[in-house]
């Protein structure tokens, strides 16, 4: 480690209320410019520009390019994971549940555009490793994340099956699977502020998946 990776490291771990602010205008400014010029083309310097500080400035805050997108990117999932956490408690039917997960999800790939989307789509070798082999903390954290968020899908759905609120011929793994496979791929075609916004496009979706889910003595 760099000595002024020595120096970031002390500093975050005092838990110094001023650098702490920093570090978050820094993400919000990290945010924006992912917004605008998508992780690819968007470099420290435009980071820095946008914050308003130098790039060596800048390195007292955050080593990489990369290590500022895990920052953002895992501030969206975690908030992704526990907004489904509080869905999957509330007192409603499986159907209900369902609709609500695919609408928050939905809405926070226009929330979060298009950063979320490049954590979805994006070769994990060229910032960070790959998934399927890797083992560094980064690759096993994306992995408990997608593991996580799956178990609430197939919880909601194994729950409407049991009482009879889902019918399905399929195990709620695959339906979950069908339901987040669907949801992702939309980075292949959702922009925002097109003709339908997130909002509307997450409750069609819902009705449709569900519609495919009804009991036959459902009218």
């Amino acid at each position: 480690m760099s000595d002024i990776g020595r120096r970031r490291a002390a500093r975050a771990a005092a838990d110094d209320p001023a650098y702490t602010e920093k570090v978050m205008a820094i993400r919000e400014a990290a945010v924006r410019v992912f917004r605008a010029k998508g992780l690819r083309v968007a470099s420290l310097n435009d980071v820095a520009e946008e914050v308003g500080m130098s790039r060596a400035s800048l390195y007292y805050y955050v080593g990489s390019k990369e290590e500022l997108f895990r920052d953002v990117v895992s501030e969206a999932v975690t908030a992704n994971i526990e907004s489904a956490q509080k869905v999957v408690a509330q007192p409603l039917p499986a159907s209900r549940k369902l609709a609500r997960l695919i609408e928050l999800l939905m809405e926070s790939f226009e929330r979060h555009y298009p950063y979320l989307y490049v954590f979805v789509q994006e070769d994990f070798s060229k910032i960070g490793g790959d998934t399927e082999t890797a083992t560094g903390p980064w690759e096993t954290t994306i992995r408990e994340w997608n593991q996580q968020y799956f178990d609430l899908v197939k919880q909601v759905v194994a729950e409407g099956i049991a009482d009879g609120d889902l019918r399905t011929a399929l195990p709620p793994g695959v339906i979950a699977n069908c339901v987040i496979g669907m949801t992702n791929s939309s980075h292949a075609w959702f922009r925002p502020n097109g003709l339908m916004d997130a909002s509307e496009i997450g409750a069609g979706m819902a009705r449709m998946v569900l519609t495919g889910l009804q009991p036959e003595n459902r009218p």
